[in-house]
């Protein structure tokens, strides 16, 4: 499917690629911070996962009801 001109859709893309952003930066960050410990890695990963899924979902939801997005 080609992007879609409809101005939800790419409001929930842009969601979707902030969130998931925030999730690999999380997965490779290199920046110097204190350690977390390892049950509080997994939390947090898990989290941005988490919220990377809502948001896929939720932009996929809408290209299958939008009449415009689903051309």
């Amino acid at each position: 499917m080609a992007e879609s001109e409809c101005t939800i859709y790419r409001k929930l893309k842009e969601r979707e690629t902030r969130a998931h952003a925030a999730w690999t930066s999380f997965l490779y960050r290199n920046e110097v911070k204190p350690k977390l410990s390892e049950k509080a890695k997994r939390k947090h990963q898990k989290e941005e996962m988490e919220e990377y899924q809502q948001a896929h979902k939720a932009r996929l939801a809408h290209a299958k009801i939008c009449p415009a997005c689903s051309k």
